[in-house]
């Protein structure tokens, strides 16, 4: 009997033993599954960010989204063509830029060696004014006319100018709206004439800003480029970009000739009043000299008065009656 209890006590030992295991196992499998769905939810979080983008013009980390700018290149260049026929070619240039939608801004076809001896065209220059945006595409077709011998390109960024005046204008006007808003408040002459007259200035310096915004909007909107059409060896040579110890040398050279001349043109201007000036006073110092030995010579030759002067000892004196004359 005591055996059979003690089988039974195993056997319950055991089964308890059997369910705690299980249930340990159980609880961790839960624990598994539970970061698992929350990796899953995290990627699905972190897929959806970046499709979110930009929330209220900000960026997921929470900084200010950065403008957009675009940038406002100056662009200006010259090439030379060297062509047979400069007349013809000189119309196709007109054509090319206008196929383009731009313009022939100038153009000078004489002085010297314009137009020959027959009357016929041997040198043109035109400047044209074509869209920046087809400045690449002119330069190509133009060199097509004949043989390019030279090209020479510039380009200037002004964005930072575009901007400032943009800046300004949107200031100024709403410096505007307030002056207005003071103008209707006005009671007094006095006010209404002082506020006018800040209007006016401030309306001005809107109109000055209106315009330089207008140019710097042309200048890059539409790029300068000089074409100059040739006979073969008629063409102009451009003047190369000397630079080092020749270029400083040529420079100094230069500015001391200018200097120089300058001396010499102002010494020009002067030598004849310096001549008329030596002719007049020379003479006049030499008689003032004269005038000034003048006097010292006669008092030096002067004799004593007659009947007035005394003999030698009186000194110069007239003689007293009662004393006895020298002998």
């Amino acid at each position: 009997m005591t055996r059979m209890r003690s089988i039974g006590a195993t056997a319950a030992v055991l089964l308890a033993t059997a369910a705690l295991v299980a249930g340990c196992s159980s609880v961790s499998g839960g624990d598994s599954a539970a970061p698992a769905s929350q990796q899953g939810e995290s990627s699905t979080a972190d897929q959806a960010a970046p499709e979110s983008g930009k929330t209220n013009g900000k960026t997921d980390k929470g900084r200010p989204e950065q403008p957009t700018v675009t940038r406002a290149i100056i662009k200006t260049g010259t090439l030379t063509v060297e062509t047979d026929k400069v007349d013809e070619q000189r119309q196709a240039a007109i054509t090319i830029a206008a196929s383009l939608r731009g313009q022939v801004a100038s153009e000078d076809t004489g002085g010297s060696g314009g137009t020959g001896d027959d009357g016929r065209i041997t040198r043109a220059s035109l400047v044209l004014k074509v869209p920046t945006a087809a400045y690449e595409t002119a330069i190509q077709r133009l060199s097509g006319l004949g043989k390019r011998t030279s090209i020479h390109q510039e380009s200037s960024d002004v964005t930072e100018q575009v901007v400032d005046v943009e800046s300004r204008i949107s200031t100024q006007r709403a410096s505007l709206e307030r002056i207005r808003a003071l103008l209707a408040k006005a009671t007094t002459i006095g006010d209404v004439v002082s506020v006018e007259t800040e209007l006016t200035r401030r309306e001005a310096d809107l109109e000055s800003l209106l315009a330089k915004q207008k140019s710097l909007s042309l200048q890059t909107e539409l790029a300068t480029l000089t074409l100059v059409l040739a006979e073969p060896g008629k063409a102009p040579e451009l003047p190369a970009d000397d630079k080092g110890f020749v270029a400083g040398l040529k420079g100094g050279w230069n500015a001391f000739a200018a200097t120089f001349s300058a001396l010499a043109t102002a010494l020009g201007a002067l030598l004849p009043f310096l001549i008329l000036f030596a002719l007049i006073g020379i003479p006049l110092w030499r008689f003032r000299h004269r005038l000034r030995r003048t006097p010292a010579a006669i008092s030096a030759t002067a004799g004593p008065v007659p009947g007035g002067a005394a003999g030698p000892g009186t000194g110069g004196l007239p003689r007293h009656p009662d004393q006895p004359r020298p002998r």
